[in-house]
């Protein structure tokens, strides 16, 4: 008997998709889009690395800023949120965001975009 999955989540993800680029601490730079997005975190879809690249892959524990992109009353607005790897797969990186360390505003918008359900406040 196959054991069950246990989500840890605290807060239930939205699909939401938005250009987003995941840069490390260490010097790596992920282009891609979220899949989901929670109030404490964001699974992106990226390319996989070919395989002469793949010691650049990002890491579970490495950490760095997320950069979101979204629009708020039809114009671009960026949001950038400390986070840290929590696991790395072929297509995409699971991150937790540092939400506590976020000033008020910058909690506000992602809250938005969560209700919006789609990135265009």
């Amino acid at each position: 008997m196959a054991d069950t999955p246990i989500d840890r989540r605290k807060f239930q993800r939205r699909m939401i998709r938005l250009a987003c680029h995941l840069q490390l601490n260490a010097g790596q730079l992920v282009h891609g889009y979220t899949q989901n997005i929670s109030r404490d975190g964001v699974f992106l879809e990226a390319q996989s690395l070919p395989a002469h690249l793949q010691h650049l892959r990002p890491k579970a524990g490495d950490v760095g800023m997320l950069i979101l992109q979204y629009k708020k009353n039809g114009a671009p607005g960026t949001l950038k949120v400390g986070c840290r790897v929590m696991h790395a797969m072929a297509n995409g990186i699971g991150v937790n965001i540092f939400i506590s360390k976020l000033s008020l505003s910058d909690q506000q918008t992602i809250t938005m975009i969560l209700e919006s359900e789609s990135g265009a406040l």
